[in-house]
């Protein structure tokens, strides 16, 4: 293979629409935004570098952007490995020199494991409005600040059974903050684990729902009728009328209570249930996805739409089967047309899936593919890429298709963030992922190992012409990341659990 070299930026214009980041599915809300930003770059040979900044520890959510600052939360700063904690920090920098500004303790009842695969109290990413920043600790608090730090409000619960998952963000939307919310104020702490959630029940009250609060007054406007699994993305979009309404779902893994597993529209004036539609067997991280008139979602090994006005089925088509696959052969790429990829447990990797266009794209289980459904054709398509590249001195390097090396795990102060095994490896073919990035013509793809696939989500087909760039945020083996990128500016904002990084040029 001819190693992708990462000597061209794309200029970045004057006329940038993504000025700000306000929230981690960016200002629209789908992840999806108009704009130009860095096609090449590489944390781990400096190349696109703006700033980088050290981080007190570890975390999860994606960096913000709004007037000028950088919110993004971490965990209180560990003194020795593995260690577990309740108390996160809201963190305030500088957008343009990566100074920062201020920081600010948000406490919890409930204590998790730091960089936890399941429930990391720094997974919900923070919201601003240009005048107020909301910080979200999933382990029972919520506080807004101003822009200098002072605190205008706050709320708290008691967190249930497995009370978040990475990829359930908080949405802004007309003045209020929408986040995933525990279901009962009154249970013991003790009785907020895994294992409590099975013998108190599986009714309505146990169920974890969507909640509303003014971002002014921090008041309770309302709380969703449907529930919403903590393993499901919740997606915020529009009629052609212009009303909105954020898509969600229920099911999946560890057996959460919220039945019957499947997808309901709600209405974000209201909270109430525009339609709920049952799914068997429903995985509600693979994410549903909604654009224009129709739902798009991923279940039995099979892309399914749904009619959004109505959630009635509208059609499916096969992943694995009859696919355009595009493999690595020893020293070239080889295109099969109609081909076969083998039906894994679970075809798609969690919550890495979004819409552009006429193409939904998502993250493969069955091998280091990236794929992509077309939405008018039906025709799906597959690009294979190494699940990592090895930055060496000298210019060279290693491309690995196969495995990832092994991660160190360790946050900026050295220590080891945890002792779940399953971080050490790639992110491909497990529950954790960063969900991919579109700006203007270009989509971002970041993994678990800091590792960034840069494509053009236009091209006629997903084959190696699409892909532009293998990016990274950091060295191999050392870098750690399930952040999704932020852009405001023309810049690329992202964490990992060493530092906060600002990609770019000098001179933007």
């Amino acid at each position: 293979m001819k190693v992708l070299r990462f000597v061209a930026f794309l200029a970045l214009t004057a006329s940038m629409v993504a000025a700000e980041w306000p929230q981690a599915a960016g200002p629209n809300g789908n992840f999806v935004v108009e704009g130009r930003a860095l096609s090449a770059f590489s944390v781990a040979r400096g190349e696109g570098v703006v700033w980088r900044a050290d981080l007190p520890s570890t975390g999860q959510g994606t960096p913000v952007v709004s007037r000028g600052r950088v919110f993004v939360t971490s965990h209180e700063p560990t003194t020795g490995d593995a260690q577990t904690g309740s108390g996160i920090l809201g963190l305030c920098f500088d957008a343009r020199t990566g100074k920062e500004l201020w920081r600010r303790k948000i406490g919890a009842t409930r204590t998790t494991d730091l960089s936890s695969l399941f429930s990391d109290n720094t997974a919900a990413s923070p919201v601003a409005d240009g005048e107020r920043v909301v910080f979200v600790n999933v382990g029972g608090t919520v506080k807004c600040f101003d822009y200098e730090g002072k605190e205008l409000w706050s709320h708290s619960w008691t967190p249930f059974g497995r009370h978040h998952a990475r990829a359930h963000e908080p949405i802004l939307h007309d003045g209020k903050v929408i986040l995933m919310h525990a279901p009962r104020y009154d249970l013991p702490v003790s009785a907020t684990t895994k294992e409590g959630s099975k013998s108190l029940g599986r009714g309505r009250e146990y169920w974890t729902h969507l909640r509303a609060f003014d971002l002014k007054s921090g008041k309770p406007v309302w709380r969703a009728e449907a529930g919403t699994s903590v393993h499901s993305t919740s997606i915020l979009g529009k009629f052609s009328g212009g009303s909105s309404a954020i898509l969600t779902g229920r099911g999946g893994g560890h057996k959460p209570p919220e039945e019957p597993y499947g997808l309901s529209l709600v209405d974000v004036a209201n909270g109430k249930s525009l339609w709920d539609r049952a799914i068997g067997g429903y995985p509600a991280a693979q994410n549903a996805t909604w654009s224009g008139e129709r739902a798009h979602f991923f279940a039995g090994g099979d892309h399914h739409s749904l009619a959004v006005g109505t959630g009635k089925p509208i059609d499916s088509v096969s992943v694995t089967e009859g696919a355009s696959i595009t493999r690595w052969k020893e020293k070239a790429y080889e295109t099969v047309e109609n081909g076969k990829l083998t039906k894994a447990k679970k075809p798609i990797t969690y919550f890495t899936n979004v819409v552009v266009g006429n193409y939904h794209y998502f993250r493969s289980f069955g091998g280091f593919f990236i794929g992509r459904v077309n939405l008018k054709s039906g025709k799906v398509e597959y690009l294979q890429v190494p699940v990592q590249v090895i930055r060496k001195a000298g210019g060279e390097e290693e491309v690995l298709w196969e495995k990832s090396l092994p991660n160190d795990m360790k946050n900026a102060k050295g220590h080891r963030a945890t002792r779940d095994k399953r971080n050490e490896g790639s992110g491909w073919g497990h529950v954790s992922s960063a969900p991919p990035v579109v700006v203007g013509d270009l989509i971002y793809f970041p993994t678990m190992v800091g590792m960034v696939y840069v494509l053009k989500w236009k091209a006629p087909r997903l084959d190696a012409d699409a892909l532009v760039s293998l990016g990274d945020l950091g060295p191999a083996g050392k870098t750690w990341s399930l952040s999704g990128l932020a852009c405001a500016n023309g810049r690329l904002y992202a964490r990992t659990l060493k530092e906060l990084i600002c990609l770019g040029r000098d001179e933007d």
